[in-house]
C-alpha cells in the first residue's frame, strides 16, 4: 500500500474518532510515520562477540540513535535493540517527551 493510501486512511480514522472532542487533522497532526514490521528488523546486541556490549550505555549505538537532533527524535525498534511491539511503543514515547 503506497504511503499516501496509510496517510489518507490514519486521518479519516482519526478526524472520525476524535472529532467530537475538537481533533483536526490538519491542524493537530505534524507528521505519520509508517513502520512497516514485516520488513524491518531491528539488530540485538547479544553476542560476546558484539563488541557493543562491552561499551558503556551511553556509547553503544542503539543508545546514540536514540538522541535527538533539533525537532527530529528516532522512534523505532533500533532505537532500543530489541525488535518487538512493545520495544517500539516505549522508544515512540521517549521520542514524543524529548520533543514535548
Amino acid at each position: 500500500m503506497p504511503f499516501e493510501d496509510f496517510e489518507r486512511e490514519i486521518r479519516d480514522s482519526m478526524a472520525h474518532s476524535l472529532a467530537d472532542h475538537g481533533f483536526d487533522p490538519a491542524r493537530d497532526i505534524t507528521a505519520i510515520t509508517v513502520n512497516r514490521w514485516a520488513h524491518g528488523y531491528a539488530y540485538e546486541h547479544n553476542s560476546p562477540d558484539d563488541p557493543a556490549l562491552f561499551q558503556p550505555e551511553a556509547q553503544r549505538p542503539y543508545a546514540q540513535a536514540r538522541l535527538p537532533v533539533w525537532r527530529i527524535a528516532i522512534a523505532n525498534a533500533d532505537a532500543e535493540a530489541f525488535g518487538y511491539t512493545h520495544a517500539a511503543f516505549d522508544v515512540a514515547v521517549r521520542a514524543v517527551a524529548h520533543l514535548a
